[in-house]
């Protein structure tokens, strides 16, 4: 850089800024909106907290001198201002500060909350099993699955029940995969099925439960694979075709990632 060059990152550029900003003459507005700052802060009557908080502080920050009781009573002991306390004067040399207490709750409850919930956090890691993340991941993804397959079964056998009902079916041991909920309606409805129950055969407990040791996957193939054969019904089209060739041309196929 020549010297006939001026340095851009000298405080010459700022001081001239300043000497100009000192200089310049303020605009009406902004001379308006300074009036109204200033009528504000005079008006602005501070909380009675807020007053008592600064006049603490105040207090606070003076030091003790030779007049306070205090420090009369300490000097009468041998204490000298600016030493420590104690015979080797290797104490504190300010007042122990003063800690506000918020809430009313008793003396030494806050400390006891803040026990417990340390030992809440401690209780809390010891139960918590570590996982590995690429786990954990598989875990929830498998979760997501067997939920869908839950909602899927429940529409499959809703749709079985509605069909076998229209042809005159009295009972299908498929009705009994459907899945157990908590909604109101079956609530409200609780004594009718149980009416109805007791008018559908009772079947076997063994063939009951081997048919629900299924995987839930095989559980919905099984009531998809039923729709199809007996009723030309295709779950994942959603529509009920005219014969099994209707239904072999114009389904795109049995899987649900065929459609």
């Amino acid at each position: 850089m020549s010297d006939e060059e001026e340095d851009y990152m000298s405080t010459k550029y700022l001081e001239t800024a300043q000497a100009f900003e000192s200089t310049r003459k303020e605009t009406y507005s902004e001379r308006r909106k300074k009036q109204l700052r200033e009528q504000q802060e005079k008006g602005y009557i501070k909380p009675r907290a807020q007053l008592e908080k600064e006049e603490r502080e105040r207090g606070l920050k003076q030091h003790m001198d030779e007049k306070n009781k205090g420090m009369k009573m300490l000097m009468k002991m041998g204490f000298k201002k600016g030493s420590g306390l104690g015979q080797q004067q290797s104490g504190i040399m300010e007042p122990i500060a003063i800690d506000l207490k918020a809430g009313r709750s008793g003396i030494g409850m806050d400390t006891q909350l803040l026990k417990r919930a340390r030992e809440a956090e401690e209780e809390e890691a010891r139960k918590r099993v570590e996982i590995d993340p690429e786990d954990y991941r598989l875990l929830m993804a498998q979760r997501a699955k067997d939920a869908q397959y839950t909602r899927y079964i429940a529409a499959a056998v809703s749709v079985c029940e509605k069909l076998d009902e229209e042809n005159k079916v009295e009972s299908n041991i498929l009705w009994t995969l459907k899945p157990a909920t908590l909604s109101t309606e079956e609530e409200e409805k609780e004594e009718e099925e149980k009416e109805e129950e007791e008018k559908k055969p009772v079947y076997p407990q063994d063939m009951v439960d081997k048919l629900k040791a299924l995987s839930l996957e095989h559980q919905l193939e099984a009531l998809v694979e039923y729709l199809r054969d007996t009723y030309f019904y295709c779950f994942w089209c959603r529509a009920k075709y005219d014969d099994k060739q209707d239904l072999d041309t114009n389904c795109p196929g049995t899987e649900e990632d065929d459609h």
